[in-house]
């Protein structure tokens, strides 16, 4: 399936959006990661090598975060 990515933090919580329709991401998203071709289980079992991914791209945004949850 085909899923636009949306990234944003709640507390020290990286939250994945995960959604069909770029229209549904929500406002307060720090990047918009893309259209991918993926499933949200893939992105669960994968969520933390991600956020490491993440604290190394841009540590002064995700660099504090220690939780990833996809919604």
């Amino acid at each position: 399936m085909t899923y636009h990515i949306g990234l944003s933090k709640q507390g020290k919580t990286l939250i994945i959006e995960a959604v069909r329709c770029i229209d549904y991401l929500g406002c307060e998203i720090y990047d918009y990661m893309g259209e991918r071709e993926t499933t949200k289980k893939h992105l669960k079992a994968h969520r933390y090598e991600f956020l490491a991914w993440l604290k190394n791209w841009k540590p002064d945004v995700y660099g504090n975060l220690r939780y990833a949850v996809i919604s």
